[in-house]
């Protein structure tokens, strides 16, 4: 099966997000008064949802407490960006250009809801096809239904797309989907057997290699 098309994960694969919530969210819950202990930490950096990482940094809070919390995230992540001098991930701007240089088909699929800012930091937020937030599935990943919305709105079969990802969840997602999976990662993660197909970085050649991989593209 040829490539026709590639999706991406964003948090820690296009953008370097991570460090940059946990930010957002200490501004946040300092603004509250309440501690933003290290389990929230954790999940910010696993990709968890705004609620659930919530949930965890505040079990005990009212509901409108926890609403409010999440009501403000928005505005902290919006404040972290404009104080952040670069938020892509090493050779993401690069992969991706030269990816729409070649007219490939690209799309981002994100549990995150606040993707187009965070793209648009980036600047690559022009050159995506089609982008997938948790406001447009009922079930994120690691459920299926995002990457294959995505590959639908492509007018793709999921089986000819390529995903770039860098988590458990995201890798289950795709692969559910029926896609092809590289995670992004320096050393193979615990929970990755040598079945996961892994790249160390966005910059190896390796990478825009099997992207361009069977496309109009590839110079092969």
């Amino acid at each position: 099966m040829t490539t026709s098309a590639v999706l991406f994960d964003m948090d820690g694969v296009l953008v370097d997000s991570a460090s940059l919530h946990v930010r957002a969210y200490e501004r946040v819950f300092r603004d509250a008064g309440i501690e933003f202990p290290a389990a929230a930490r954790n999940a910010v950096h696993e990709g968890k949802r705004r609620a659930d990482v919530i949930e965890i940094a505040a079990p005990d809070a009212s509901s409108a407490v926890g609403q409010a919390l999440f009501d403000a995230k928005p505005a902290a992540v919006a404040q972290v960006l404009r104080d952040a001098a670069n938020v892509s991930m090493p050779g993401a701007s690069r992969l991706v250009r030269a990816l729409a240089d070649r007219g490939i088909p690209m799309g981002v699929v994100t549990n995150s809801v606040d993707a187009e800012l965070w793209l648009a930091a980036a600047e690559i937020l022009d050159v995506m096809d089609v982008l997938i937030t948790g406001n447009d599935v009922s079930s994120p990943k690691p459920a299926a239904e995002g990457y294959l919305l995505a590959a639908e709105r492509l007018g793709v079969l999921p089986t000819a797309c390529i995903v770039i990802e860098d988590s458990r969840d995201g890798w289950l997602a795709a692969s559910r989907a029926g896609m092809r999976v590289l995670v992004l990662a320096s050393a193979r993660p615990a929970w990755a057997d040598e079945s996961v197909e892994l790249v160390p970085s966005m910059d190896s050649p390796r990478v825009l290699a099997l992207c361009l991989r069977g496309t109009t593209g590839d110079a092969s």
